[in-house]
């Protein structure tokens, strides 16, 4: 039995999310609750010490790391292999999946910098220091806590963008004459990017790529056709939810000269 911990609006919950239906694969569900600070409660700390999600449960052994759960999910079933056959192209697909690490980062800045931060402003200043100080990774805590207090001023703000619109380049290089970033099939790379891209759309950021980059607005559109995609997001985040927080997207980052070179 599958049984996966993950987080309704998780970027790399999604990510997992994604390959279960792909790979047509049943599991339950174990949902933990982010904004209300579940993962930081004992019972969770005790599955996962770092206090992140998603973490796959595969008749008692634990699986960590989105991109892990993905390669180690799609190996467990011949139906729509999804990580390519050849060597190189094998070799492609894990380079995608190291890259991911940056982008979880960056979009993660985005998030606390925006609507995250709205959210976490309600609470007082003691249930906000409880909360980095429940945090296992303290470098991670002290960003977090920055993002929160300086928003789009943030200097890991520029850097996040920076990044981000580096991977919006690197895709629409990789597509050169192709549907799909390895070759002419769907693939795992393709998989594993998709969350990334959702976020940056829920932020009401798309133009990172729709103002530059064509054939990666076109893949995009792409994996958003597939069923995968809306069985990943749809139960989790709903249209009015999307809206809210797109809304705070815009706000807080397209009103900011400095970004203009990336906007």
């Amino acid at each position: 039995m599958l049984a996966l911990y993950h987080g309704a609006n998780s970027v790399c919950s999604i990510k997992v999310r994604i390959v279960l239906k792909e790979k047509n694969l049943e599991w339950e569900s174990r949902h933990v609750d982010l904004p209300k600070g579940e993962q930081f409660t004992p019972t969770y700390l005790a599955i996962n010490p770092r206090a992140i999600v998603p973490v796959l449960n595969h008749d008692g052994i634990l699986i960590y790391e989105s991109s892990v759960i993905c390669e180690y999910l799609d190996a467990l079933s011949k139906y729509n292999q999804l990580l390519p056959k050849s060597s190189y192209d094998k070799a492609k697909t894990h380079v995608w999946g190291i890259y991911c690490l940056e982008y979880h980062d960056s979009v993660n800045t985005l998030t606390f910098s925006s609507y995250q931060r709205k959210m976490l402003l309600d609470k007082t200043p003691q249930e906000l220091a409880a909360r980095w100080a429940a945090m296992p990774d303290q470098i991670r805590a002290h960003k977090l806590k920055d993002l929160v207090e300086r928003g789009a001023s943030s200097n890991y703000v520029y850097v996040a963008l920076e990044r981000l619109a580096r991977m919006c380049a690197d895709v629409e290089a990789a597509l050169g004459e192709n549907s799909w970033l390895i070759g002419d099939n769907y693939s795992l790379a393709d998989a594993l990017l998709t969350a990334y891209f959702y976020r940056i759309e829920c932020l009401g950021l798309n133009i990172l790529w729709e103002r530059r980059y064509p054939k990666t607005t076109s893949w995009y559109a792409q994996v958003k056709a597939r069923e995968s995609f809306s069985t990943a997001t749809a139960p989790w985040l709903d249209e009015e939810a999307v809206r809210k927080i797109s809304k705070v997207g815009k706000e807080t980052f397209l009103a900011h000269t400095k970004f203009t070179d990336f906007l």
